[in-house]
């Protein structure tokens, strides 16, 4: 694994057991009301958070230059071979 792959990992570790300590230990904290939308709501909410987090971190990242090619509109040339 290459340094840059293995910190972005290590981040996305540490996030990841951050949300769920902070929802295990204080979620008892809060008091909600037990209704169907605060249920759905606790349960989507890491996934939307970790969500966030990995797009921001692709997008400031370097190692998918291909796709930041592709969202700038350039055609995908890597790989084709002259057909002439």
């Amino acid at each position: 694994m290459q340094p840059k792959t293995l910190g972005s990992a290590l981040k996305l570790i540490v996030a990841a057991a951050a949300i769920s300590a902070a929802i295990k230990y204080g979620g008892p904290y809060l008091a909600l009301p037990k209704t169907l939308p605060v249920m759905v709501t606790m349960i989507a909410s890491p996934a939307v958070v970790m969500a966030a987090l990995l797009w921001r971190w692709q997008q400031r990242s370097s190692l998918s230059p291909t796709l930041t090619q592709d969202l700038q509109g350039s055609p995908p040339t890597a790989g084709l071979k002259d057909l002439d």
